[in-house]
């Protein structure tokens, strides 16, 4: 039995509707999924009426992934089974995105300065609607307009970190991001540590971040040479172990679509459970 515990969809910067990863998670036989779009919760509703409607038995988690600094670096924290009504935390997600936004218009300065043509009102139309802008809808825009091959050439030629375009957000502390998931009733879980790319300061997070759990298993881990032990790290901080796929359904970022990257259901089954150790 599989289970997929970070899913992006198009209220954030995924490619798919809610109802397209139901349909997925269906045909690959995924028994549990949670959709955890950046800082906002918008697809659980549209998501639960599909299940409820076609009458599917796939376990829908509620979740989100907050995007958090700490000393420079991007550390994502994924939260999940908190109550959706939580003033504090719902404050936090929209000072996020908007951080976003000013973040987008200076990205776009930077390539409009390097000699690419994207305005902020074609990044607005590619993300139909969505209330976190990311960087891969700036990605698609070049794309679309024939600049680039695929996203993931965008990132490595323009905004990935230490690229030409890239520009920091301003952000909250991890432990701002658990602290406020923890006051909303819900458990919090330290995203792809692999990304980080620093098992140290990984090591330092978890020992100052009262964490629930780990994403041991994320496609990242794939490109880990030599890989690391993550699971092992989480037995030795007593954390709960999760897994997804991070999918975002852009050509050019594995995976492309849920169940390549598949994870035993049972291995992240603390996590959908809720418990806490």
């Amino acid at each position: 039995m599989l289970a997929d515990l970070h899913i992006h969809t198009t209220f954030s910067d995924g490619v798919y509707t809610p109802e397209k990863i139901i349909a997925q998670a269906r045909v690959s036989g995924i028994a549990a999924i949670a959709i955890t779009d950046h800082d906002n919760i918008q697809a659980y509703d549209r998501a639960a009426r599909t299940i409820h409607f076609r009458h599917l038995g796939i376990q829908l988690i509620r979740g989100v992934e907050i995007d958090t600094d700490y000393k420079g670096k991007d550390v994502h924290v994924l939260g999940y089974h908190f109550d959706p009504e939580n003033q504090p935390l719902l404050q936090a997600m929209a000072w996020t995105r908007v951080g976003r936004i000013t973040r987008i218009r200076k990205i776009i300065q930077k390539i409009n300065q390097l000699g690419y043509p994207i305005t902020l009102e074609e990044v607005r139309e590619e993300a139909h609607g969505s209330k976190s802008l990311g960087r891969p809808h700036i990605a698609r825009v070049l794309v679309k307009k024939g600049l680039f091959s695929h996203t993931q050439a965008v990132f490595d030629a323009l905004i990935a970190s230490g690229r030409p375009a890239y520009c920091r957000q301003v952000k909250m502390q991890p432990k701002e991001a658990v602290d406020l998931l923890h006051r909303a009733g819900g458990i919090a879980v330290l995203a792809h540590p692999a990304e980080i790319g620093n098992p140290d300061l990984v090591e330092e997070l978890l020992d100052r971040v009262p964490f629930d759990g780990m994403e041991v298993w994320h496609p990242s881990i794939l490109k880990e040479k030599p890989p690391h032990d993550w699971l092992q790290v989480a037995k030795n901080h007593g954390l709960l172990t999760s897994g997804g796929s991070d999918l975002h359904g852009n050509p050019g970022r594995f995976p492309l679509h849920l169940g390549e990257f598949p994870i035993s259901y049972e291995n992240v089954k603390g996590v959908i459970e809720g418990k806490k150790i």
